[in-house]
């Protein structure tokens, strides 16, 4: 039980961070890369990977990246990071796909 509870937190601050976030962007002069950071921030905060030495265990993959990449000194960080990359790479081509779409869009009269 204590793994869900640590999950439940960790979408709760990702929650938090993405108010806290959005509201520091206000100024980017960039609205679209405004959304794009708030797609993309979720995703790399929340993605599982698993933890090596540990099976069955997931971890989100950023800490789990972090943790092998500076402190291990046999770790293997490749995992992880391949998970965040496809992960940011699946992201940014849903916003595109998402951004053109809604730009094709005809607009609707009243």
């Amino acid at each position: 039980m204590p793994y869900f509870w640590a999950w439940v937190i960790g979408a709760a601050g990702t929650v938090l961070a993405i108010v806290a976030l959005t509201r520091a962007w206000r100024g980017l002069p960039l609205p679209w890369l405004r959304r794009w950071l708030t797609w993309l921030m979720p995703v790399l905060l929340l993605l599982p990977a698993p933890v090596p030495g540990y099976e069955g265990q997931l971890a989100p993959a950023f800490v789990v990246f972090l943790f092998e990449w500076l402190f291990q000194r046999d770790g293997s960080p490749v995992m992880a990071g391949r998970i965040l990359l496809l992960g940011a790479c699946v992201t940014s081509a849903a916003f595109l796909v998402f951004w053109l779409w809604r730009r094709r869009r005809p607009a609707v009269e009243e």
